[in-house]
């Protein structure tokens, strides 16, 4: 049985605030000077703002710098510096659309004020973007979310986009993620931040069903970084989608000379999957064992590398893993097939012949047993096949759970009901555990 692949997202490295001081568009060298009196009286606001003494607070002074200025829209030609006054008002407002609309318009009359432009929003940016972070390092996403598209109204940033996009990412609001992923990659921006773009924005078209939307942007990114093994872990995913088989094995083969450090246990697992779906399954087989060696009771894996060994006539290799498996999960006729195949393999008919009989001699049989966990719950379940027992009688397994260094952590019994002959019924087992389990197996008790 090969695992079910699952689009898995891509978080970038831990997050961290920019150190620097934002710079006043006022308290700066200004790119433009000069005025009238109501760009005089608006300044009058602003240099009380800044004072300690001032018995109104900078709210009411820039709220009132604001008003000064209002007589100058109404001319036909507004000095430009009140479009940089006011951008500096509206900042110390936190209404960052405004500014954004005053900056825009002093930089399309006046294209010498494009350095302060720029330094102006970058700063406004920054302090949107540390509280951002600060937030997020809380577990306050919601209200970070607020910041970064606050910071992403002043200043077109990649890290600021790429991070709103993650939060959208998560919350399964795909169509907004991509925007602003296309918008991160647009940016620009470091490689950490254009690797989570790419690879979270070719998993979400992927699952859109939009194959060679997201086969473009791998083929883009692994061109443009060749030495990313997640990204062309990835691409080799999306070629297999696109029925480009060839391709996606010499992938795959490719990593399969890279050091195991460099893949965890679920991109090993892949790889594996990879490779067995195109049908190759020596190369299958050492991705599955470097997945094995760094989850060595994960029962899926374990059964994958023994079907890769099969096929690929490893018989010697897949004696033991067969006999494993069959110890650990004695209820599963595949488990049975495939130590019987390895011993008339490697011509041992009187031990094909005891597994057999052992085989035959099940009255009842699972299909499909898995865990899985959420949190601290855990959950056992699948089929049980009824094959010569009786219809309405009970059966107790007992469940084992495995921690990470094979401990047997505590032990849970299944209770089963038989269905009637040749049919299957749903079981599950669900149990509650602080520490944290890798793996189970199951037997008849005294048996």
């Amino acid at each position: 049985m090969i695992m079910v692949r699952n689009y898995m997202r891509y978080l970038a490295g831990a997050l961290a605030a920019i150190v620097v001081i934002p710079v006043s568009a006022y308290a700066q060298k200004d790119c433009v000077t000069g005025g009238n009196s109501a760009i005089r009286s608006a300044e009058v606001e602003f240099s009380l703002a800044a004072s300690r003494n001032d018995t109104r607070s900078k709210e009411e002074r820039y709220v009132r710098a604001l008003s000064k200025l209002e007589r100058n829209w109404e001319l036909d030609n507004i000095p430009p510096r009140s479009y940089l006054l006011a951008a500096n008002a509206y900042l110390g407002l936190f209404d960052l659309a405004g500014a954004d609309s005053m900056l825009t318009t002093l930089l399309q009359i006046q294209p010498v004020c494009a350095d302060q432009v720029a330094e102006i929003r970058f700063g406004a940016w920054v302090t949107q973007f540390n509280s951002a972070i600060t937030l997020m390092q809380g577990g306050d996403e919601e209200t970070a979310l607020e910041r970064f598209e606050s910071a992403n109204v002043i200043n077109r940033d990649s890290r600021s986009l790429a991070y709103a996009g993650q939060i959208y990412d998560t919350r399964g609001e795909d169509d907004r993620a991509a925007e602003l992923y296309e918008a991160a990659l647009e940016a620009g921006g470091s490689d950490d931040i254009v690797r989570m773009a790419s690879i979270n924005l070719a998993g979400i078209r992927k699952n859109q069903g939009d194959s060679e939307g997201a086969l473009q942007i791998y083929t883009e990114y692994s061109s443009a970084h060749p030495d990313d093994i997640v990204g062309r872990l990835d691409f080799a995913l999306v070629l297999m989608d696109a029925d480009r088989q060839e391709e996606a094995q010499q992938v795959f083969e490719d990593l399969l000379l890279l050091s195991r450090d460099d893949l965890n246990f679920r991109r090993w697992s892949q790889v594996g999957i990879g490779l067995y779906q195109a049908q190759n399954f020596a190369p299958a087989a050492i991705a599955f064992r470097n997945a094995l060696d760094l989850a060595p009771y994960n029962k899926e894996t374990l059964l994958n590398l023994a079907n890769s060994l099969g096929l690929s006539d490893q018989f010697e290799e897949l004696m033991p893993l067969a006999t494993e498996l069959v110890d650990r999960y004695p209820f599963e006729r595949v488990h049975y097939i495939l130590l019987i195949n390895s011993k008339r393999e490697l011509d041992d008919s009187d031990g094909a012949l005891a597994v057999i009989e052992g085989r035959d001699a099940m009255s009842f049989e699972f299909l499909g047993m898995q865990l899985s966990a959420v949190g601290e719950t855990y959950l056992i379940d699948g089929q049980v096949l009824n094959r010569s027992g009786i219809a309405g009688s009970t059966r107790s397994v007992s469940v084992t759970f495995i921690g990470e260094n094979g401990d047997e952590l505590f032990t849970e019994m299944l209770e089963l009901m038989l269905p009637a002959e040749s049919e299957t019924a749903a079981f599950s087992l669900q149990v509650e555990s602080d520490i944290e389990v890798f793996g189970f197996r199951y037997q008849v008790p005294d048996s």
